[in-house]
């Protein structure tokens, strides 16, 4: 079984999304991202696939055809969910650069990387916010992220800002545990998770006040009872020795309170020092879901790189931000394809049954003929290039098959 049949044997899995005119398409979007070599615009797309319908219907499947992306979104979390027992959601915001003014929702954002000596760059970008959801699961061992929801942010709209696309997204998936950044340490965001009864864990800022639970000789005898105790403050908590990944840290956990969150909360500190004569460093994480362990913790904000990553690659290799559209919904449904093209292909590489194809890193180096790069896991490049190699393999295959036809032919006639 080729890795090219089983692509279309998962593909196979959005056809009740779809009709008859618009599946087709949406099998050309998708495999146009994952096999175009060049710039994965409309007509790269196009020219890459060379499907049997027309340009334009490529246009109108974007911006006119009935059909839904969230629905799609829907249909490949429970695609992959029942496939991974240990899973949580990422979410986080990234930005696409665009120039001209024409396409809507651009608005200024800033650089920040401007003040980082970076002299060529502009101070100020023209640009699309999106508002990105990953699924984060284990296997054997490794954990892989799942690039699955993501929607424009346009701040200037109070039905399209950055809580109301949080909202949108969190509503429509199942409850689990979603991890954030320290930059979404806003009660508002916290409020609304926990009222779809997800679970948050996130990294606190430096300026962040936790509060133990009071005791009960702290409260008072009349009035409204206390919700805070006294204030945690990082150095005169009990710290101790553990081993995480090989490496000996130094932690310390409490449950408590914080004004950014409405629940009680786990907090986890680890406790760092660079050099005898500096000061400790503290990093302060913190969860609702108070049956973690503080090892799990730890290693599921670890992981949560892994969406920056997610974005990386949709931009270099899925075509994120190679649109050339200019409305709303064809910019959504643009991206959403970019992202589940990227899902489907680490997907393929996950499930796909062990054939003639190599599906090991060594196997696949060798095959296309890398011997400069040696990574501990396939990289999503790795798997754009090697299903590249397969169709390239595949088409030669067939030419040689039918040229001894021809051949003998021309000696028959």
């Amino acid at each position: 079984m080729d890795l090219l049949f089983c692509l279309n044997n998962i593909l196979t899995d959005f056809r009740p999304l779809f009709n008859s005119q618009n599946f087709p398409l949406f099998c050309t979007f998708i495999k146009g991202f994952v096999l175009c070599p060049w710039r994965k615009t409309i007509t790269g797309i196009y020219t890459a696939s060379r499907p049997k319908v027309r340009y334009w219907s490529l246009v109108k499947f974007l911006s006119r055809s009935k059909w839904d992306a969230d629905a799609e979104d829907k249909r490949l979390l429970s695609l992959l969910q029942p496939i991974f027992s240990n899973w949580v959601y990422v979410y986080d915001e990234t930005k696409a650069i665009k120039t001209g003014k024409s396409q809507v929702g651009l608005h200024f954002f800033r650089n920040y990387r401007y003040r980082k000596q970076n002299t060529n760059q502009s101070k100020f970008h023209w640009g699309h916010q999106f508002g990105a959801l990953g699924l984060l699961c284990q296997n054997l061992g490794q954990a892989v992220l799942f690039p699955i929801w993501v929607k424009m942010i346009q701040p200037n709209m109070k039905t399209k800002n950055s809580l109301a696309v949080f909202k949108q997204i969190v509503r429509a998936i199942p409850k689990g545990l979603i991890i954030f950044d320290r930059g979404f340490n806003r009660r508002k965001i916290f409020s609304v998770l926990l009222g779809f009864g997800h679970h948050l864990l996130c990294r606190a800022k430096s300026n962040a006040v936790f509060y133990r639970l009071p005791l009960a000789s702290e409260q008072p005898k009349r009035g409204r009872r206390r919700k805070y105790g006294k204030r945690i403050h990082w150095p005169k908590m009990r710290f101790k020795a553990l081993k995480i990944e090989g490496q000996m840290i130094s932690v310390a956990s409490a449950i408590g309170r914080t004004k950014m969150c409405p629940e009680v909360v786990r907090l986890v500190v680890v406790r760092t020092k660079p050099k005898k004569s500096k000061p400790y460093r503290y990093f302060v994480v913190f969860t609702t879901d108070l049956s973690l362990s503080v090892e799990s913790i730890l290693e599921y904000y670890r992981l949560r790189w892994q969406l920056e990553t997610a974005f990386r690659d949709a931009k270099q290799h899925f075509g994120f931000d190679s649109y050339q559209v200019k409305s709303e919904k064809s910019i959504n449904r643009f991206v959403q394809l970019s992202f589940v093209a990227a899902s489907i292909t680490q997907w393929l590489f996950i499930e796909s049954p062990k054939t003639e194809n190599p599906t090991d890193v060594e196997e696949i180096l060798d095959a296309l003929g890398i011997h400069w790069y040696h990574p501990a896991k396939l990289t999503r490049g790795l798997m754009i290039a090697y299903l590249r190699f397969c169709q390239l393999f595949s088409a030669t295959k067939a030419n040689e098959t039918q040229s001894p036809k021809n051949d003998a032919d021309m000696e028959a006639a």
